[in-house]
């Protein structure tokens, strides 16, 4: 029994890059975190609601990206811009942060309007 459990879970584990977009989500005080979006019929507003959940944050002022000369770019929030598309035409945006063989994951920015400098400042 343990046997085809382990052999089901290892499967389904095959899978993930094949049926997921693997994000790496930092936040602003640079804690990061892997969030994981479907393939297939996802578009910006699910990234959103992805990222919402998996913070249990229901304010997220913005997800952004940073350009290759350090530029902030803001991903839409849109129910109409499929995440797949969005990905492939901006591939200078979307580059893998690890390198091959690792599995394809990009990173993405979370302002969810927290600042931790001012906690950090009263732990002195």
């Amino acid at each position: 029994m343990q046997d085809k459990y382990d052999q089901l879970v290892k499967d389904c584990l095959k899978q993930i890059p094949n049926e997921k977009y693997i994000f790496e989500i930092t936040k602003c005080c640079n804690y990061s975190t892997l969030v994981m979006v479907n393939k297939r019929g996802s578009t910006l507003l699910d990234l959103y609601k992805e990222v919402s959940n998996w913070f249990e944050c229901r304010t997220i002022k913005e997800l952004y990206l940073l350009g290759p000369a350090g530029n902030h770019i803001t991903i839409p929030v849109t129910n109409v811009v499929e995440l797949r598309d969005y990905i492939l035409f901006n591939p200078t945006l979307f580059v893998p942060i690890y390198p091959i063989p690792n599995w394809v994951v990009y990173r993405i920015h979370l302002d969810d309007g927290h600042s931790h400098t001012e906690e950090s400042k009263d732990q002195i």
